[in-house]
């Protein structure tokens, strides 16, 4: 693969940044906001919320386990072929949605193509073609608004995907989402055109070793443990939101088109929140910040879903609070990563937190289904999700920044 290329030229730098943003941005708004299909799909495949919920549960399991897959790929053949090979599978995903009427199918096509796809075209593998692209610096530039592209795809991809499966139900949205994705194509091919001042070097085969070296040495430090216990519960937690929320909305009452909305107000919210959040990552502790955060999620839950009436305005205050800290952990998640660990590990550490935060969205996504499907209520796994961002909050606090791991290690010796 080859190595970051030296400082490139302020149109480059643009352009590379939009095409990353325009393709997280597609993949994470469609994958984010998948729940929004829960009753669509109930009703072309005659499947239970249950079994509905355990497709989209493997979906999240199938994004995370991929990941680290992903990231050796493109360390040995090239980002552009691993971004080729999501596209590729998100379309056979999306087509043959429209055709699977068993749990089989849509386990195959939702949950194994689309979960694989999206693990492919994710954060981590975009932010490293970014740097290798234009290099570390612009690259650190770029990070923050690749993060909040998701959110932006999930505002516009929430009104899109209700108003699609209304008037043309799955066929339409399958179409649709289709050729949007294949409307990807020119920009992924821009941002992975290998820079003219770009060293390469030799390529290998993928070895179990290499990955299961990286994970033990990974796990070694204690903290990639924190940020790895962290970020499992921020999966269970997001899940919940891209999953459930959806269908909780609207079993307060609410219209699909006010629910829809309010999840709209979830996805620019998370623009938001990503944006600050990255500011924020410069000039304050990212372990500190990532303490507030997951805390503030808890405070929220306990406040909106245990005390306040359940309204259209009281969920639109939930959904943008959401929104606020619910992207807002990956930057500094990556950042720490990228402070205590080689650039050259980088997309496959990042690849096996999000491994890690997509086991506890596998667990919240398919427990969450049986649970509704079971007691017609969603407060009890809220109420787990809120003790488990508190239990991330200690977590997060107790990783030390690295100038002051570095300074305590001096001192020692």
């Amino acid at each position: 693969m080859q190595s970051p290329s030296q400082p490139s030229s302020g149109s480059y730098l643009f352009f590379c940044g939009l095409s990353a943003v325009l393709l997280y941005g597609i993949s994470g708004g469609i994958r984010s906001d998948i729940g929004i299909l829960l009753e669509p799909l109930r009703e072309a495949t005659g499947l239970s919320y249950g079994g509905l919920s355990f497709a989209i549960a493997i979906l999240q399991l199938s994004f995370g386990f991929s990941q680290p897959f992903w990231g050796l790929l493109a360390a040995r053949r090239s980002h552009r072929f691993v971004l080729l090979s999501g596209v590729g599978l998100f379309l056979l995903g999306l087509l043959g949605l429209s055709l699977v009427h068993s749990l089989l199918g849509l386990v195959l096509t939702l949950g194994l193509c689309l979960g694989c796809g999206a693990g492919a075209i994710s954060f981590g593998l975009l932010l490293e073609a970014v740097i290798f692209a234009v290099g570390p610096q612009k690259g650190a530039l770029v990070s923050g608004f690749i993060n909040a592209a998701a959110g932006l795809g999930s505002t516009f991809f929430s009104p899109l995907l209700s108003w699609l499966s209304l008037i043309g139900g799955i066929p339409a949205v399958s179409i649709v989402l289709s050729l949007i994705m294949v409307g990807t194509l020119p920009f992924l091919f821009y941002l992975t055109r290998p820079p003219k001042n770009a060293v390469h070097q030799e390529k290998g085969p993928i070895s179990e070793a290499s990955f299961s070296t990286l994970l033990l040495g990974a796990l070694k430090r204690p903290e990639f443990r924190y940020l790895l216990g962290a970020f499992m519960t921020c999966g269970f937690h997001m899940a919940l939101i891209e999953a459930h929320l959806f269908s909780q909305l609207l079993s307060y009452g609410l219209q699909r088109p006010h629910a829809a909305h309010a999840f709209a107000a979830y996805g620019l919210s998370t623009v938001i929140g990503a944006l600050i959040s990255g500011f924020l990552s410069v000039h304050i502790s990212k372990s500190r910040l990532l303490a507030i955060y997951y805390g503030f999620r808890a405070g929220l839950i306990v406040t909106v879903l245990f005390f306040l009436p359940k309204t259209f305005l009281s969920a639109l205050f939930f959904c943008v609070g959401l929104g606020l800290f619910g992207g807002a952990t990956v930057t500094p998640t990556s950042g720490i990563v990228t402070e205590h660990f080689p650039l050259a590990q980088s997309a496959s550490l990042v690849g096996l937190l999000f491994l890690g935060h997509q086991l506890g969205a596998f667990l919240s996504a398919f427990w969450g289904g049986m649970t509704v499907a079971a007691t017609g209520s969603y407060q009890s796994i809220w109420g787990i999700d809120s003790v488990l961002c508190l239990l991330a909050s200690y977590l997060s606090a107790k990783i030390l920044p690295h100038q002051q791991k570095n300074t305590g290690s001096g001192h020692k010796a």
